[in-house]
């Protein structure tokens, strides 16, 4: 989003909505917002607007888009208990944990936001007359990102307060929770009735739309088919959504229904996605990235800095900058994809930038412990943010919430699951997936026979499905919720941490990986080229390679390093409860006069 977009948007904010920093209690000027805001198109595409302002604030861009979704068998956080945002992705978040009110309060701010804009815009003058359509598109995008918030809110903490209109005077602030499946009966069926108002994207992927509506209204179907943890009435029962069945088929019609439309379609370049994401620019002819979060260089969004490739931070690496990265990703990742997927050494890579003060950038091989998602990388961001930038802190990189990718693999496995395994459909959508991710002198045995490999039962081809989400969408942080809707988070939990312990003990399983990597800079000192990532040379270094020993010929105090470190990222989770959910905050327990308790925590 451009600079003077957040300032107007904030501004006019500031003149019609108060700040909603404690549970609910959102005020407005109501003589302004009622009678002048809503009666002339401008202003109320402005109010619009506010929504966004929203997750633009740093509760959300900062750290809940991230740690709250880490956690996964791709994604998660290095370090010891801070009470704070490690935590949060450790599964140890307690009710003091300092990271859980300001987000809650942020999305309770969206939704009043929106609820204003909804109670308002069929009321006001614009909504017949010359601006009708665009008075509608704006109420329904109001309802999308209100189910978007509501959506977020219960994947983090389950049953919530369901406020659906704007608050009045004399209203009761301390709303008690609601159950999720109404919550996300109500979303489905609110997002079908809004669904003609919208339009289809043009211009700007940074604005909800129509194809965004249908994939979110897949998703959140999807989740609600899936399973949960659900109260301690219910004796902390992990089950699916009541009629889950009935929205399989719910998110299958969407999904279908977006790809006959033919508005949205892959990238041709998996890598081209997200360096046009670090472009400040968007794909408006592929249209694959279905509604991308808007921030502004140098003042909102930290992707590329705490999320993506490592840069040096002491002192911060001059040309691009410096990039905590705190956010990794475990070894296995990188060995689980095939040497042939271009998609590998895209999402992660084996190598990072280390502080050389002899050179404007030095990469090198990562610590064992260091490997990180790298769709983000600060070397990737155009106009640079080197030189005077290199502390900055807010790159401005939009984030993709959704992309038409993970829309076609959505609609593959509904038609397993509804059909009892894959159907022609479901092996095609797998093909356009595949094709994309491999060169075309590979597709007869990775595309086609592979395929065919996995499709002779339902069970097999489910597993395909979790296998093929983990290599398109590792770190854009969908993966832990889809393990959770799989009833999966646990045993994938387990077998991320058995993996890892058989590779830095050479177990068989894992004897291609090298026990020494030869590498060299690229003639671009941009790069790395590594020559054996995937099997091992013995004897002497080849002629113009440095040499680092790697995941197989460590010595016990680097094993037992990494061991802990595996031991520490998932500390708190207890797969007997699948205590996936977050606690709320005392804060927000007195702020709501004592009504809501953590009765969701096993």
């Amino acid at each position: 989003m451009k600079t003077y977009r957040i300032v107007l948007l904030f501004a006019f904010l500031s003149s019609i909505c108060m700040s909603c920093d404690d549970y609910l209690k959102t005020s407005s000027n109501s003589t302004f917002t009622e009678e002048t805001a809503f009666n002339n198109y401008d202003f109320a595409q402005k109010a619009v607007y506010g929504i966004y302002a929203s997750f633009m604030h740093q509760d959300l861009h900062a750290n809940m888009q991230f740690f709250y979704k880490c956690g996964s068998d791709i994604e998660f956080v290095v370090g010891a208990s801070d009470n704070a945002r490690r935590d949060l992705s450790h599964y140890a978040a307690t009710d003091g944990n300092t990271q859980i009110t300001g987000p809650w309060n942020r999305y309770y701010q969206a939704i009043e936001r929106a609820n204003l804009c909804i109670d308002n815009l069929p009321k006001s003058p614009i909504w017949e007359g010359e601006f009708g359509d665009q008075a509608k598109a704006l109420y329904a995008e109001s309802v999308v990102l209100r189910a978007f918030c509501f959506y977020e809110l219960v994947s983090y903490f389950g049953d919530i307060p369901f406020p659906v209109k704007s608050t009045q005077a004399g209203d009761n602030f301390y709303l008690p929770r609601t159950d999720r499946d109404e919550i996300m009966e109500f979303l489905v069926k609110d997002l079908k009735e809004v669904e003609d108002y919208l339009p289809w994207m043009t211009t700007t992927a940074e604005r909800v739309n129509k194809g965004f509506s249908k994939g979110l209204r897949a998703r959140i179907a999807l989740a609600y088919a899936g399973y949960s943890l659900r109260n301690k009435a219910s004796g902390f029962e992990t089950r699916r959504g009541r009629n889950w069945q009935e929205y399989y088929k719910i998110a299958n019609q969407e999904c279908r229904e977006l790809m006959a439309s033919e508005r949205h379609r892959l990238n041709p370049s998996f890598e081209g996605i997200f360096k046009t994401l670090h472009a400040y620019s968007q794909d408006i002819v592929n249209k694959e990235v279905l509604w991308e979060i808007p921030f502004g260089r140098g003042k909102s969004g930290r992707v590329a800095q705490m999320i993506g490739m490592r840069f040096s931070t002491s002192p911060a690496e001059p040309k691009y900058g410096r990039a905590a990265a705190e956010i990794g990703v475990p070894i296995t990742y990188f060995y689980s994809f095939d040497t042939k997927d271009k998609r590998r050494n895209v999402s992660v890579e084996l190598y990072d930038y280390a502080n050389n003060s002899t050179r404007l950038s030095m990469q090198s091989i990562v610590g064992v412990n260091n490997f990180k998602p790298c769709k983000w990388r600060r070397s990737w961001i155009s106009p640079s943010m080197g030189g005077d930038l290199a502390s900055n802190q807010t790159p401005g990189v939009n984030w993709p919430i959704m992309r038409y990718a993970d829309v076609v693999l959505m609609f593959a496995e509904t038609e397993n699951e509804i059909n009892n395994g894959p159907t022609a459909e479901a092996k095609e959508a797998l093909v356009m997936i595949r094709k994309r991710a491999f060169p075309e002198s590979e597709w007869n045995e990775r595309v086609t026979s592979y395929i065919n490999s996995v499709s002779g039962s339902k069970d097999a081809f489910f597993h395909a499905i979790v296998d093929e989400r983990a290599w398109e969408l590792g770190g854009e942080l969908v993966r832990k919720f889809d393990l959770v809707r799989w009833n999966l988070l646990g045993e994938k939990l387990e077998e991320v941490q058995t993996n890892v312990k058989k590779i830095i003990n050479d177990d068989p399983e894992f004897n291609f990986i090298p026990k020494v990597l030869y590498w060299k800079t690229n003639d671009d000192n941009e790069t790395i080229h590594i020559l054996n990532p995937d099997y091992r040379i013995e004897g002497n270094v080849p002629e113009g390679y440095s040499s680092t020993r790697w995941l197989t010929d460590l010595s016990d105090s680097n094993k037992e390093s990494i061991k802990n470190a595996m031991d520490q990222v998932y500390a708190g989770f207890d797969k007997s409860k699948n205590n996936h959910l977050f606690p709320l905050s005392t804060a927000i327990i007195t702020a709501s006069n004592n009504v809501l308790e953590n009765d969701l925590i096993p």
